[in-house]
């Protein structure tokens, strides 16, 4: 009886110690077509905090963490790379480009998910 404990014990100290709730992006769902030019391409997720500006203590006093690690849009590859291209600081990006609204003001983004949004 005391062999079955100990390796009860044991297998109980094996199973992984992460929680199932433990947010990540996947905890959205995600959409069929592009959030920005509605093509049905292959998505990528684009962090509209973005990850290297987690750390700032700025960033920490306005968002929690698990904002920082979720807000964000499913966007194609052709309009994700084009928002880097076009706003390349991320600071810049999560301060004042945080929303998908914010994105498309922005008049080179737009005039990017426009032309995007006419490729096949």
């Amino acid at each position: 009886m005391i062999s079955e404990g100990r390796a009860t014990l044991k297998a109980s100290k094996s199973e992984p110690t992460t929680s199932p709730q433990t947010p990540t992006q996947d905890s959205r769902k995600q959409p069929a077509t592009c959030e920005l030019c509605s093509r049905d391409q292959p998505l990528t997720f684009h962090h509209l905090i973005p990850r290297k500006t987690h750390g700032r203590r700025r960033f920490q006093r306005r968002y929690t963490k698990h904002e920082m690690r979720n807000r964000g849009l499913y966007v194609c590859r052709p309009c994700h790379s084009g928002i880097h291209d076009l706003i390349p600081d991320e600071v810049t990006l999560g301060e004042r480009f945080n929303t998908k609204e914010q994105l498309l003001a922005h008049e080179g983004v737009a005039r990017h998910v426009a032309w995007v949004a006419r490729q096949k």
